[in-house]
């Protein structure tokens, strides 16, 4: 039995966390915030009168670790827990966490550390979106776009675009400045960050933007629809015109964040009305977007082309239309066909030709042409590396896509791959949603690097198709492929595993039993079917491996470690497996 426990460090930042009906998270957010014993937290747990376990859990956590403090409240809404947590707020930072939700603490060390050395009022952390921590998706792009690879300090006025980060969590505030902007969360709103996040943008004089990978928004099971409803969206847009008049004394604040809104957030809740059948929200949904549509000097460059179709057909009064673009899949963009207008990638909605509805509109944003790749093989041995990659910009489509690669280290050494396009036809193993998909596989060949030039390498992909040209760096491996498959070749290795990247690390290659597919008994069933024994090392290099069954056709392909799968298909002809296919000769006769 422990009689003392180990006093907490004088506090250096405040996390106020407001706990209300979250017993099945609130654990691991802690957890994760108190990760480092070392760090000089004072984590407030506001228990808003939470009719479940919520507060007992943390208390069991107060009484483990000092830095913990638990305050109970009647129920209030989550803005009156927060602001009953900076009352008891002491340290000389603050920083909000929702209880649900996951930190990483290193980074909130990083904007420490950030603040500390700079005169910064507060700091600005990434976040990305998370269901379980198997499927992170990466930081949303309007919010990627602003941060390099180094911390930076900016003037904040000079820099409207950092207003799309508009949440209460994934900052980090000087508390002196908190209190001199008389920042406060309104209570008994929804969407209550959403003011706080534009006042506190005006009263900045500057602004750390601190690339550290910090906090992961936990995404629950159905929570877009729990915010379609007329209730929610209208206080969605009533708490936007309040952001909006927060920024009037910013010049061109306003505008930023109006075009920001109409690009980021209102086309994700357009989506919604193929789902939702609730008139009043749509109702309000329509006329809240018309509302910032009417607001001057918007730049809707980065507004996805579905969203800028509807648009244009709510500034004509076509409200009613909104409908039949819904009905005629027109946020279904993998099932539109391809098109060009002036030279720049769109895609044929519906409407496209009316006379409310200009061309324009139909082409896709720089966002929505993301460089999508995958090392579908890797092959490593003393004469080099060889991988083959599916590359191709989304929704890009008609003549030729290029290719260029180089492998990548820590250390600043580069080298260029020797790239050709690859005959392999992948259709039938990935959902490819372009003709040109199947022209988007490629060969990479490269010597194997001397070992001195070695740490961590990784794979950086060019790619340029119509006039767009996308580089990024390559993390996603096929699990099915060879890319899947642990190698080494003299001291480098391939760990097998995402992200991707050749390393010095320690690397065991596996092997088993089977020594060439015709030792495999191959089922012929249509279907996934697992094969059993385990795999050799030199037949998984090959792996995918395309199998011919009289009149079916299959492949074998890695079904989790060590263990062989077979897909058997129908024989059909090559093009009709493919979605593009189906897509586009939906009214052909053969």
């Amino acid at each position: 039995m422990r009689l003392f426990r180990k006093a907490a460090p004088e506090p250096l930042l405040s996390v106020i966390v407001p706990v209300y009906d979250v017993e099945e998270y609130l654990a691991e957010c802690l957890e994760s915030i108190l990760e480092q014993p070392e760090a000089p937290f004072q984590v407030i747990v506001v228990d808003d009168g939470s009719p479940d376990g919520s507060a007992k859990i943390a208390r069991k956590h107060a009484r483990r670790d000092a830095r913990v403090t638990v305050v109970t409240r009647p129920n209030g809404g989550l803005s009156a827990a927060r602001m009953t947590g900076i009352e008891h707020a002491t340290a000389p930072y603050l920083t909000f966490v929702d209880s649900d939700d996951r930190v990483n603490a290193i980074g909130l060390w990083e904007a420490l550390d950030s603040l500390q050395r700079t005169s910064a009022d507060y700091a600005l952390l990434p976040y990305q979106q998370f269901r379980d921590l198997g499927s992170i998706s990466p930081t949303p792009p309007w919010v990627a776009e602003f941060y390099d690879e180094r911390t930076s300090t900016v003037v904040a006025h000079e820099h409207p675009e950092i207003l799309a980060q508009a949440t209460a969590w994934s900052k980090v505030y000087r508390r002196s400045f908190w209190d001199r902007a008389g920042l406060a969360f309104r209570e008994g709103v929804l969407y209550e960050d959403q003011e706080v996040t534009a006042r506190a943008f005006a009263a900045a004089d500057r602004i750390d933007l601190v690339p550290y990978p910090t906090y992961l928004w936990r995404v629950r099971p159905g929570s877009i629809t729990r915010e379609a409803t007329e209730r929610s969206i209208g206080a969605f847009f009533d708490a936007i015109a309040l952001s909006l008049d927060a920024l009037d004394t910013v010049p061109g604040a306003r505008a930023a964040r109006a075009s920001q809104v109409l690009s980021n957030d209102v086309p994700r809740y357009l989506r919604t009305l193929a789902k939702v059948e609730d008139e009043g929200y749509r109702e309000r949904l329509l006329r809240g977007a018309l509302d910032l549509l009417a607001e001057p000097d918007l730049d809707l460059a980065e507004a996805p082309a579905e969203a800028r179709v509807v648009y244009a057909l709510l500034r004509a009064g076509r409200a009613s239309d909104v409908a039949t673009f819904v009905e005629q899949g027109g946020f279904e963009l993998a099932s539109l066909r391809s098109d060009e207008v002036g030279g720049e990638p769109a895609l044929v909605f519906p409407f496209t030709g009316d006379p409310d509805v200009p061309d324009e509109a139909r082409v896709l944003s720089q966002r929505q042409t993301p460089l999508d790749a995958t090392i579908l093989r890797a092959h490593l041995d003393e004469s080099g590396l060889r991988l083959t990659v599916a590359a191709w910009l989304r929704h890009v489509d008609g003549d030729a896509p290029t290719c260029r690669a180089w492998l990548r280290d820590i250390t600043g050494w580069e080298r260029e791959f020797t790239v050709a396009p690859s005959a392999e036809f992948i259709g039938h193993r990935v959902r490819t949603t372009r003709r040109s998909n199947e022209d988007s596989v490629w060969d990479l060949e490269l010597e194997l690097p001397d070992l001195d030039d070695v740490d961590s390498s990784e794979l950086v992909l060019e790619v340029t198709h119509r006039g767009r040209t996308r580089r990024e760096v390559v993390t996603r491996i096929d699990p099915t492929g060879s890319a899947a498959i642990r190698q080494r070749a003299g001291d480098v290795a391939l760990t097998g595993e995402e992200p991707w990247a050749l390393t010095i690390d320690e690397v065991v290659p596996w092997e088993g039993d089977l020594k060439d597919p015709a030792a495999i008994e191959i089922p012929t069933e249509i279907g996934e079917h697992e094969v059993h024994g385990l795999v050799d090392q030199s037949l998984a290099l090959q792996l995918p491996w395309d199998v011919e069954l009289g009149d079916r056709q299959g492949y074998l392909a890695l079904g989790g470690p060590r263990r062989l799968k077979v897909v058997v298909q129908p024989q059909v002809p090559r093009e009709q497996l493919t979605f593009w296919w189906q897509r586009d000769h939906a009214s052909s006769p053969d």
